[in-house]
């Protein structure tokens, strides 16, 4: 449901892409907090892959969370050794969730809980669904990712809601060739007008490619983006990646399978745990990983929730500009959960992370310096990020070839100390931004005992100036777009 892309660039701290210096500025990878009130544990069903997709009805307000839970041994079907259900959530504030009752609203035959949404016969699994704004077409606005098995063969076909309580199966529409555990993700791709599914490219493949369609009936062959390599923890996996449109660039939540190192274990499953670190993308179909930290790791105490394993797969914007990260996760580590499903140890975890937080610039001891690239001016508006309560920053701005402008100096900056989500510089004499609109410039920062976590406003990078006698907006190449 992310998208956060507006006509505003952002500057964020992902790589040095758009910067010509950075000194004395750490990288820092952000730190979502945990939400207690958010945590939740289905009475009925196991949900450590619950994969949980949460979403606001447009026409009511109601926040509602999709997901998919394990039944307990004792309810499984005759000749099944494992069989998840897809269920359903409501919310007045997507935090506290209540299990609704679905007879009257969702008819469903074969029906096992209240809050059932697809049938048993036929579910395999489902990924996270998605969220689907650019639609024109309101009944396939929510799109599932299922996979049925049929006598061993993998199968992927789609299935289509405009609430999320209605499912219907599409015709002839599979969004995999071969059909995966899906551990998928579909997102729009504005540089590519298309969508894209972000996947294992087959089964048993942990990997992640991505390939798209336009019309949600033709798909393009799965190409890998993204796959574990030698700066990872010996015989890692990728497990899966959700990726979300943010700010003109796309952000892939990557699960990283920490796994076992043994052969022939005995064992159909291997142990080994799950977490999550930050992948990214400036077109939306090459990956790259920024920090091997994890964005969201394990918990820290044996027998707490996420322990073992953690699954983020759903990001939401809320109205007071925080991010929130849903996920599913277990004590457990991933075999053994498939081996003691009636623990019931999964949960519905809730993270929140400040606007633009995935990733930060610190200083260090004393003061520290960012240049831009060039960057033109096409508007008034210039906010950072920024959290400095017991320190100080100051912007300057200066020429294509590096000269500070008169009255744009650190010396003229007002400076600022304290907390804000879009700190406007100001200049001596009421100098702001605007008044330089139409013009190629450099951005400085410096930062001294706090962090900065965006630029944002009406400018565009460019690789050079415009050439003389040119309109300034013709010649700028938005380095974003390729």
């Amino acid at each position: 449901m992310l998208q956060l892309m507006n006509d505003k660039w952002a500057l964020l701290f992902f790589d040095d892409q758009y910067l010509d210096r950075r000194e004395n500025l750490a990288r820092r990878i952000g730190q979502p907090t945990q939400i207690i009130e958010g945590d939740y544990r289905d009475p009925s069903l196991d949900p450590s892959w619950g994969y949980p997709s949460v979403f606001r009805d447009k026409e009511t307000g109601i926040w509602r969370c999709l997901y998919q839970g394990q039944l307990r041994r004792s309810e499984l079907p005759t000749g099944r050794n494992l069989q998840h259900l897809a269920v359903l959530l409501e919310s007045q504030d997507g935090v506290h969730w209540e299990t609704p009752e679905l007879d009257s609203r969702s008819p469903l035959t074969n029906r096992v809980r209240p809050n059932q949404v697809l049938p048993l016969d036929g579910f395999g699994e489902w990924g996270p669904c998605f969220y689907d704004s650019q639609t024109t077409n309101p009944e396939e606005r929510l799109k599932a990712f299922v996979q049925t098995r049929d006598k061993n063969q993998l199968a992927a076909p789609l299935f289509v809601s405009s609430d999320g309580l209605n499912w219907k199966l599409t015709k002839d529409r599979n969004w995999h060739p071969t059909g995966i555990d899906p551990a998928v993700s579909g997102f729009w791709n504005h540089i590519r007008k298309s969508y894209v599914i972000a996947a294992r490219p087959r089964a048993g493949d942990r990997r992640i490619s991505v390939y798209e369609t336009r019309d949600w009936i033709e798909f393009s062959d799965p190409e890998v983006a993204i796959r574990p390599d030698s700066q990872d923890s010996p015989a890692a996996q990728v497990y899966g990646m959700p990726v979300f449109p943010y700010a003109h660039m796309f952000i892939g939540l990557l699960w990283i399978y920490h796994t076992t190192p043994v052969v022939n274990s005995g064992s159909k499953f291997i142990h080994g745990k799950v977490d999550c670190q930050l992948a990214y993308s400036y077109n939306g179909w090459h990956f790259q990983r920024c920090q091997r930290q994890p964005f969201l790791p394990q918990a820290s105490q044996p027998g707490e929730p996420g322990y073992g394993c953690i699954y983020p797969s759903s990001i939401v914007h809320t109205d007071d500009n925080k991010i929130r990260i849903y996920s599913s996760a277990s004590e457990g580590e991933h075999a053994q959960v498939l081996s003691e499903p009636e623990r019931g140890e999964g949960r519905l975890l809730l993270h929140e992370l400040r606007k633009d937080g995935f990733n930060y610039l610190e200083s260090l001891g004393g003061p520290g310096w960012l240049t831009t690239r060039l960057l033109h001016i096409t508007g008034s508006l210039l906010s950072i990020n920024i959290h400095v309560p017991h320190g100080s920053a100051r912007v300057q701005v200066s020429s294509v070839s590096g000269e500070p402008l008169d009255g744009y100096k650190f010396s003229d900056c007002i400076a600022f100390t304290g907390d804000n989500l879009t700190w406007e510089p100001i200049w001596n004499g009421g100098n702001s931004i605007g008044s330089l609109a139409g013009q190629v410039v450099r951005l400085e920062l410096e930062l001294f005992n706090g962090r900065v976590f965006s630029f944002r406003g009406d400018l565009i990078p460019t690789r050079r100036p415009p050439r003389d006698g040119a309109n300034p907006e013709f010649p700028i190449e938005p380095l974003y777009e390729h």
